[in-house]
C-alpha cells in the first residue's frame, strides 16, 4: 500500500500519540515515585511503554503488511528520503527480535511466556535512546508543514496526558 501526502499527514498525527506516550511512560518509569506510590500503576506504565516501543520499532524497521504505515512510506515527501539517515542503531535484526519478543509477551498469550525466561527490563531499555534519536531525526526531516502538524499533535497529547503522577 502507498500513501499520499494527505494520508501521511493523518498518519503523523497518530504517530504523535505513540511518540508522546512512549516518552511520557519512559519518563514515568525513570521516576521512582510512581513505583512507590502505586506498583500496579507503575507496572501498567511499563506495559504501555513497551507497547509503544514495539509500535515505534515496527514503524522505523518493519516491512509494511496490508495497511501498515512505516517510515519508508514518507519517501514520497519532498526531500525526505535524501535527508533521513540510514538507521544504524539499533540494527534491523535487533529491532526485529525486540518486536517479536514483545509481540509474544505482551500482545498474545503464547507458550513463550512460560517456556522462555523473560529478559530483564534493561534488554528493552537499552533501545529507548536509539528510538528517541530516530524520532528526532524523523521529525527534523519532515517538510515544515508536516512537522508543524506532528509537533502540534504531540503537544496536544502532552497537555492531555502529562508525565506527572
Amino acid at each position: 500500500m502507498t500513501f499520499n501526502k494527505a494520508e501521511l499527514i493523518k498518519a503523523v498525527t497518530h504517530l504523535a500519540f505513540d511518540v508522546q506516550h512512549f516518552r511520557c511512560y519512559a519518563d514515568l518509569h525513570k521516576k521512582a515515585k510512581l513505583r512507590q506510590a502505586c506498583p500496579a500503576a507503575s507496572q501498567a506504565a511499563v506495559y504501555a511503554l513497551l507497547l509503544h516501543l514495539r509500535l515505534l520499532l515496527d514503524f522505523f524497521y518493519g516491512q509494511p503488511r496490508m495497511d501498515d504505515c512505516c517510515v519508508g512510506h514518507f519517501g514520497v515527501l519532498p526531500g525526505f528520503s535524501a535527508a533521513f539517515p540510514q538507521i544504524l542503531s539499533p540494527t534491523r535484526d535487533e529491532a526485529r527480535q525486540v518486536s517479536i519478543n514483545l509481540h509474544k509477551r505482551l500482545a498474545h498469550l503464547t507458550a513463550t511466556r512460560w517456556e522462555k525466561r523473560a529478559p530483564p527490563f534493561d534488554y528493552y531499555q537499552k533501545y529507548f535512546d536509539g528510538v528517541n534519536t530516530l524520532i528526532d531525526r524523523f521529525e527534523a526531516v519532515l517538510p515544515d508543514d508536516v512537522r508543524t502538524l506532528f509537533v502540534k499533535a504531540m503537544h496536544g497529547w502532552e497537555k492531555r496526558h502529562p508525565a506527572t503522577p
